[in-house]
């Protein structure tokens, strides 16, 4: 299995390629630049790339020579062409040619938020953001199988051995013999306008990217597992969590995780165009065993401009048994969005002044208690202490539209919610580089013993033959 580490300078790829050689008990090919370059200095033409890339391409075959089950390149021809054209204006046919012809399992595309580290062969250290977006494109155009690595060395290895481990189980589980070819259906699915990307998959139905192309601006968090490997779930038929994570429907006791179950589910892609997808969930014997209702969940995207709409249509297909339930969205935005910016130049902008109280949370349960949070406010500025006592959750509140914005740049993202009586905002702890805004239609039980689930706080009721609906937008700009 072939490895590669590619990115801007001084973005940590030696150190990782090192680590990893080390923790697998492996071989990596060095980067062969800086072999080349040591005793000139960045002092180069374009026949020394092209020695470079020769030297790199030798460098590889040699660590794959001594490999054992996977191999790792700190740097590629990716980093050659991009430093060649940004040096000389073109690059060497030959190099394109290589490249296209390279093949790797997995590509780690290594983050700006290190702190740049000076060094005699390194050249551009306020040039790395667009270095790294003419990667990001690069690589968004050339392979589906990258991933990019943020973070403080430890969470970089962290994520680097999760995705690996994952390659690895992936490459070593045994094929079984089929009598007949199975349908294939592809995992993602993307919606574009001129102005924005979504991308979505279909494990969860769930929105896995918003970009902004005439930037490459990625806002939707990437789901890095040392933090948290979501990106903006489908919650239902439950929202929160239950005491015990357990519940009582007519004189029996089921157990459902916090969340429900959709997240975790594969939808079926029912419609799709370039700007709008529709994602179906039904109820099979494994949900009933947990949740005994008959459903239907249908959710469609919309993509116009840079506002994605998000539907919601939940029908009870049961003839004769109604259906309880509670649904609710968990986007999960970038913050902070840009490398120079932190956690605390963002703030919350609401349509008007609002005064809340929050309703305070302990394991996931709600307390009874409360906090007041703003009076005749417009403005709720962010904070890792915030977050200290969990998410904060809010009932009947009164405004219809919340905007993320930057005291340090003019991207926001707005989100647009009517009819929803229940909204968490939330981050994961300190240093998580994210916020989820989460419209509910649902919240999490109080603290106590199970409860019949026709008496929990915010289930909904549909009789048969009904459908409920509801919809919430994401503008990004």
């Amino acid at each position: 299995m072939r490895v590669s580490l590619t990115g801007p300078e001084s973005t940590g790829k030696s150190t990782l390629a090192a680590q990893l050689a080390a923790h697998y008990g492996t071989s990596f090919a060095p980067e062969f630049a800086r072999e080349y370059l040591a005793g000139s200095g960045p002092h180069y033409t374009i026949e020394d790339l092209e020695e470079i890339a020769r030297g790199q391409l030798a460098a590889e075959a040699k660590a794959e020579a001594h490999a054992s089950r996977i191999v790792f390149f700190d740097s590629d021809l990716l980093v050659i062409k991009i430093w060649a054209e940004h040096s000389f204006g073109s690059c060497p046919e030959w190099i394109i040619n290589s490249l296209v012809q390279r093949q790797y399992d997995l590509v780690l595309l290594m983050g700006i938020d290190l702190p740049w580290e000076p060094d005699p062969l390194r050249e551009h250290p306020h040039l790395r953001q667009q270095f790294y977006n003419l990667y990001q494109r690069e690589l968004r155009e050339r392979m589906t199988n990258f991933a990019e690595i943020s973070g403080s060395g430890e969470r970089r290895f962290a994520q680097a051995r999760f995705l690996i481990d994952e390659l690895l189980r992936t490459a070593e589980q045994p094929s079984r013999p089929q009598k007949k070819p199975m349908p294939t259906h592809p995992d993602h699915y993307t919606l574009v306008t001129p102005q924005c990307r979504a991308t979505f998959a279909a494990h969860g139905a769930e929105l896995i990217s918003l970009v902004t192309p005439t930037n490459n601006l990625e806002y939707l968090w990437p789901g890095d597992p040392a933090v948290w490997a979501r990106h903006a779930p489908v919650l239902f038929p439950l929202v929160g969590r239950l005491p015990d994570d357990a519940y009582y429907y007519e004189g029996r006791d089921y157990k459902l995780p916090q969340h429900g179950f959709a997240r975790d589910q594969e939808f079926a892609v029912v419609q799709q165009s370039p700007t709008e997808l529709v994602f179906r969930l039904q109820h099979d014997e494994t949900t009933r065993a947990v949740f005994p209702f008959a459903f239907e969940l249908t959710i469609t995207y919309t993509l116009r401009d840079t506002v994605l709409t998000v539907r919601w249509d939940v029908r009870n297909p049961a003839p004769d048994q109604p259906l309880l339930f509670s649904i609710g969205a968990h986007p999960a935005v970038r913050c902070p969005l840009l490398p120079s910016e932190g956690f605390e130049d963002y703030f919350f902008e609401f349509d008007h002044p609002v005064t809340l109280e929050r309703h305070l949370l302990q394991g996931g349960l709600l307390t009874g208690q409360t906090a007041p949070v703003l009076n005749e406010q417009q403005q709720l500025s962010l904070s890792y202490e915030l977050f200290a006592d969990d998410a904060l959750v809010f009932k009947h509140y009164d405004f219809t539209s919340l905007t993320l914005r930057s005291r340090k740049s003019p991207h926001f993202v707005r989100f647009q919610f009517d009819g929803f009586p229940y909204l968490g905002l939330w981050t994961k702890g300190q240093g998580a580089g994210f916020v989820c805004v989460e419209p509910w239609h649902g919240i999490a039980s109080p603290a106590g013993e199970p409860g019949e689930l026709s008496e929990k706080e915010g289930i909904l009721t549909l009789e048969p033959g009904q459908v409920f609906s509801a919809s919430y937008t994401i503008e990004v700009g």
